[in-house]
């Protein structure tokens, strides 16, 4: 109790103590003012930004089988899963829209990656400049360096003073009249007035042209892409910035770059898949014309006119199963197809057309084989190999391509066990049929063959048709909902942050200026004792 009475006693001496002061404080809380006035005039007003957009599925064009009959049926029990349809993966799409690359893409678009500003000023010029700084698109792309300009323009006199940041580079260049050309090293920039009144006045300007990749790294931070929820598809794009029209525009130009990127890459893929499907028309065609040859030669040489009517005696369950063998041909030609498309090497990172198989959901493995491979893409495309995103997405190709080489495994051990039986119950009912003349049978066999090159001809066409209509869809991939707009309250500067400034000096310059003297007197009395 004692030692608790006696560290009361010396708190209430310290407050005491700094109570007798008041003046002194009283004087800092009136000077802490001006910094604070000085922070809400001077400091640029932020505004903050926010657009919501719907991220909208590519749909299937609905089209039906074009006479494959149950083929598709048959397919899916040999466990052919499929690559058509489309799923969107919102964390995917929230890291494109946020990527470096895009965030370029749009720098480069408004030409942000330029800054202007007046000398002691903290607030960036967006399209009221009076000089305007002109780069070509190819030099812009590849710059390595920020290049910085200082110019002092007076009538009949423009003297620019031009530095590099990394290279320590510095030029002094003098010039009559705009536009004039700037050459600094092997790139050139051309410098004009922005607007006829400028031309006449005298002013100073300061200009940063940075590489749009440090750019984009610098305004990431003051962007957000957020969803709604795990299971919407609605994303907010949150950004701050001082100019009104800037944040708008780079809002409106992102989300319209998203939508022109995935529009040019969905427009790579479905191209391929045109001139891989046109190729296998034309082998098809020409392996239907050498069956359709057989046949007509085989009727020529045997004088067979109306087979068709003698072909009706076999009965509708003969019809039943020559139909089944039909398909299990189809579905086995296509199993090669597809096992001859995945062990090319020129397709060991392309997606498995959906022409191979019918649709499984989401839960088939060339379907996700296909995603991984799409994951794979974007993340080279926005970082490099030794990232370990992408290495990790890398391994996980190659572990679904051993999955989908397993099932074709699979499905071609199904398929020909099921037409082995096929065949083993034709035979049986062949036997029966003994009256029926061999040639008819010949010819049987020719009709199946034809059949089942113009099933496969049909397929390819149905593809090519959909892949046409998908190449001339002209849907968003970003569906706008809520166009940028700027919300109404400011982000700074904020009175707030003045307040708690003013009571943070109030305090701390007068308690530690207090602190020191009472810390230099004692240091000073014990020295001279």
């Amino acid at each position: 109790m004692e030692n608790k009475d006696n560290e009361v006693l010396s708190l209430k001496g310290i407050v005491v103590g700094y109570l007798r002061h008041w003046k002194f404080f009283l004087v800092v809380f009136v000077l802490s003012f001006i910094p604070a006035i000085l922070y809400l005039n001077i400091y640029p007003r932020t505004y903050a930004f926010v657009a919501s957009i719907l991220l909208q599925e590519e749909k299937d064009s609905g089209m039906t089988s074009l006479g494959s009959g149950s083929a598709a049926s048959l397919m899916k029990s040999f466990g052919i899963g499929s690559s058509g349809g489309s799923s969107i993966n919102v964390d995917d799409e929230m890291e494109v829209l946020a990527s470096n690359r895009m965030l370029r893409m749009m720098i480069l678009d408004l030409g942000i990656n330029i800054i202007y500003y007046e000398p002691f000023s903290l607030y960036k010029m967006y399209r009221e400049a009076p000089l305007k700084l002109t780069v070509d698109s190819m030099t812009v792309a590849n710059l390595q360096d920020e290049i910085r300009f200082n110019i002092s323009v007076t009538p009949g006199k423009i003297s620019v003073k031009a530095s590099t940041k990394l290279g320590k580079w510095k030029d002094k260049y003098t010039f009559s009249s705009l536009p004039a050309t700037i050459r600094i090293g092997a790139d050139d920039f051309t410098l004009d007035f922005d607007h006829d009144g400028a031309a006449g006045n005298t002013f100073k300007l300061k200009i940063k042209c940075l590489p749009a990749s440090w750019m984009a790294e610098s305004l990431s931070k003051n962007l957000e892409v957020e969803d709604v929820s795990s299971a919407s598809k609605v994303l907010f794009l949150k950004y701050s910035d001082h100019s009104r029209q800037r944040g708008l525009d780079m809002l409106t130009t992102l989300i319209q770059n998203y939508n022109a990127d995935v529009k040019s890459f969905l427009t790579l893929e479905n191209i391929k898949i045109m001139s891989y499907v046109d190729n296998r028309i034309a082998m098809i065609l020409d392996e239907l014309a050498v069956v359709e040859n057989n046949l007509e030669a085989f009727k020529k040489k045997n004088d067979m006119t109306l087979l068709e009517v003698d072909v009706t005696l076999y009965g509708e369950s003969f019809k039943e199963l020559q139909a089944a063998l039909i398909e299990g041909e189809m579905i086995s030609h296509q199993i090669d197809l597809l096992d001859v498309y995945l062990q090319d090497p020129a397709n060991k990172y392309k997606a498995i057309p959906s022409v191979f198989s019918v649709d499984e959901g989401e839960k088939g493995v060339i379907m996700q084989f296909n995603k991984a491979l799409v994951l794979r893409e974007k993340l080279l495309n926005n970082s490099n190999e030794l990232n370990m995103m992408y290495q990790e997405a890398n391994r996980e190709v190659e572990l679904l391509r051993e999955a989908v080489n397993t099932m074709i495994g699979n499905a071609r051990k199904n398929a020909t066990k099921t037409l082995t039986e096929l065949k083993s119950r034709e035979k049986q009912l062949m036997s029966k049929f003994k009256s029926v003349p061999e040639k008819e049978r010949e010819y049987v066999v020719f009709v199946r063959d034809q059949e089942i090159m113009q099933g496969l001809y049909l397929l390819m066409l149905q593809k090519k048709e959909e892949t046409i209509f998908t190449l001339n869809k002209k849907t968003d991939r970003a569906r706008l909902i809520e166009p940028p707009y700027i919300k109404k309250k400011p982000l700074g500067p904020r009175k707030l942050y003045a307040a708690i400034g003013i009571m943070i000096l109030t305090l701390v310059i007068p308690v530690g200026s207090l602190f020191v003297k009472d810390l230099l007197s004692s240091i000073i009395k014990e020295y001279k004792q």
